[in-house]
């Protein structure tokens, strides 16, 4: 099988490409320059594997949430090689990607991702890995408060991952005793991962076609005016 994935949603770019058992890795830690490197970085991997977008088999892509920017240039380019390839598309959480790499690193069996979505918010899920040992999400993706990230019930004990977890990790240690260690550092989404995640439903014919690659932002505004700022900072 051939897949090609593509993780633009957050400062990591990552691009990967599984060619029949062969897999092509491109991931850098490259805030604001998605727009530029992303292309060549997927047009390297096709050569290098003497693959043509026609031969492959899928698109996978990181449907979000994440930046607002980077969610649509990878929905974006995905939608172009799919249509193009006259291939189907699938769609993996960025949170969800997160998880899978803290398990594919670490072997944590729960993890609770928080990422930065700015405004002095994260957007938030929990997952659990699978017996095909594969995360799966427990709880549904929401944006929030860092003080108010849902708990995970009784018995049920998390490592934490991601931007919004580092950056609220005072938080995390006051509200929910988190300790530090208990935070993994630098776990950003990797298109590595994606293609664990999408392997399963590739083979298993559930692509979608490439107009029904669609973003998911959780967020419906990019920013807050000037004068909800100074609403939010009055009812605190």
């Amino acid at each position: 099988m051939n897949l090609l994935a593509i993780e633009t949603s957050t400062d990591a770019c990552s691009v990967a490409l599984l060619a029949g058992t062969e897999l092509l890795i491109d991931h850098r830690f490259a805030p604001q320059q998605h727009g530029t490197l992303v292309l060549p970085m997927i047009d390297k991997l096709m050569a290098d594997a003497s693959l043509s977008p026609t031969q492959l088999d899928g698109v996978v892509f990181g449907r979000g949430p994440g930046s607002f920017t980077g969610v649509r240039i990878c929905v974006a380019l995905t939608q172009g090689i799919a249509l193009g390839a006259d291939v189907g598309v699938v769609g993996i959480s960025t949170m969800q990607s997160v998880a899978q790499g803290v398990y594919r690193v670490n072997q944590d069996s729960v993890v609770a991702v928080s990422l930065d979505a700015r405004m002095d918010e994260v957007y938030y899920a929990a997952y659990q890995v699978d017996s095909a040992g594969l995360m799966s999400a427990i709880t549904d993706e929401v944006l929030c408060a860092p003080e108010d990230i849902p708990a995970l019930g009784d018995g049920i004990t998390a490592c934490w991952a991601g931007s919004g977890a580092e950056r609220y990790s005072e938080v995390l240690s006051n509200q929910y005793s988190v300790p530090s260690e208990q935070i993994r550092k630098d776990a950003w989404p990797h298109a590595q991962d994606l293609i664990s995640l999408a392997t399963p439903i590739a083979q298993s014919n559930q692509l979608l076609a490439p107009e029904q690659a669609m973003p998911i932002y959780l967020r419906n505004k990019v920013a807050e005016t000037t004068e909800e700022r100074a609403l939010k900072k009055k009812k605190l």
